[in-house]
Formats: structure tokens, sequence, C-alpha cells
């Protein structure tokens, strides 16, 4: 049977996984104040006995060569993960403030940013955006039918060089930005829940309830058909997390 369109790309992402996630560095952004949350430090909240950044840096870190935090607050805590944990050259200046700040800590020539507070970050992302950008592109962010998601983005880490530039001008937003960047956008409708993130009590506790509700309809089904057998619940993750050794 021949291989569909999708069949291909997925094919090329799981090659890029091994051939070029080396040469990408991931920036986890955390610098925001979550003022819809009370102030509290939005990824270091809990989801199924996890902090959300933790359930974006698992999915993540197998995709890149490197994880960077971008933090301000708390950044003990984030350091507790393993990863270098940088704060913002200047505070108040929102995610692109954060990306310009971590990009002068990398190596690699591509950077792929997403926010600390969306832990149900897709695990084949970012070697389907790398998939899919070109000499001609400066970067790539997902498109997930409605809009475009500037905040999962794939870009030449020498073209944050310009962020300076921006902010000094007084532009703070990243799709500003990346409106003077020849930027892809690869329409991934089917992720569309992927790029959820949180930013109430509210919208955690709705995601603890669907995330409850899907796990249990899945094992329901799967034991129904008899695909899987039942075995006794793992113990379930706890903060701190261990270090990668």
């Amino acid at each position: 049977m021949a291989a569909t369109t999708a069949d291909r790309g997925h094919v090329s992402a799981a090659r890029a996984v091994g051939a070029e996630a080396a040469e990408i560095t991931g920036v986890i952004l955390c610098g925001g104040r979550g003022h819809r949350m009370g102030d509290v430090e939005k990824p270091l909240q809990l989801l199924h006995g996890r902090p959300l950044v933790q359930h974006v840096r698992d999915s993540l870190t197998p995709q890149v060569g490197r994880v960077i935090i971008s933090a301000n607050r708390e950044r003990a805590r984030y350091a507790e993960f393993g990863h270098d944990v940088v704060p913002d050259a200047s505070e108040g200046l929102g995610p692109l403030g954060g990306l310009g700040s971590a990009a002068a800590h990398v190596r690699t020539p591509w950077i792929f940013c997403c926010p600390g507070d969306a832990p149900l970050l897709d695990r084949t992302l970012v070697p389907r955006l790398m998939a899919s950008v070109s000499a001609a592109h400066d970067g790539a962010v997902p498109h997930d039918g409605e809009r475009a998601q500037h905040l999962f983005l794939l870009v030449r880490t020498h073209r944050c060089q310009t962020i300076a530039a921006q902010l000094a001008a007084g532009h703070r937003s990243v799709h500003a930005w990346l409106t003077t960047l020849r930027v892809h956008e690869v329409p991934m409708p089917e992720l569309s829940a992927s790029f959820c993130n949180v930013n109430t009590l509210d919208e955690l506790a709705r995601l603890h309830s669907r995330s409850d509700h899907a796990t249990a309809e899945r094992d329901r089904t799967a034991t129904h058909s008899g695909a899987i057998r039942r075995t006794p619940d793992r113990p379930a993750d706890t903060w701190p997390p261990r270090r990668p050794r």
C-alpha cells in the first residue's frame, strides 16, 4: 500500500528525532506572573501529582538535545529538574523577553520554545516542525486550524539576535516579532488540544477532570475488548523530580 502524505510526514518527523534533535535547544518559558491564578507560579501547579512544567519537560526532552528553563521566580525549584535556569535580563517583557534572554545561552543552530503551563505538549511536534522547514525559512509554528500557535515556535537561533531591537522599540509581542521573519505555518489541526495552556485554577480543574475521564474511557474500552490486562497502578510521580543521570 502506498504511503499517504501524512504517513510520509510522520516518518520524516521520526527520522528528525534522531538526526536533528541534537541541533535543537528547547526553551520552556516559565517567566509569567500568573495573575489570573492569584500570582502563583503557574508551571509549578500540580496535575496528577506532577508540576505542569514537568509534564512539558518530559514530553520535550526526547525531541531536543538540551533544555533550558526560562524563569524569574522559584529558580531553585526549577533547578531541581537538572536543567539550566535562565532569568530574564529585564523583567516585565513577556515571553519575547524570556526567549531573547535564554537565546543568549544557546549554542545550537535551532531553538524550540513553548510555555511551561502547556502540559499536553505533543511528543512529535518538534521533529514535525523541523521536517517542514527549508533553507528559505527562519522558523516554523503550528497552525491548529483556527490560529497559528506562536508560542510553540521553532526558530533559527541567530534570528533571536533581533529580539533586543524589537523590545527596545517597545514591541513585546511574539507575533509582531515573527512578522519580521520568514516563518512557515504548518497545518496541525489534529494537535489542537495539545496547545492548551492553563491560566486559571478552574482551567486546571477542568484539565484534571478531562484527563481522568479520557484515561478511564481508554481503560474501559481496552479492557472490554480484551486488548489489555489490567495491572496494579504504579506509584504516582512525585515532586521533586529526580535529576537526569
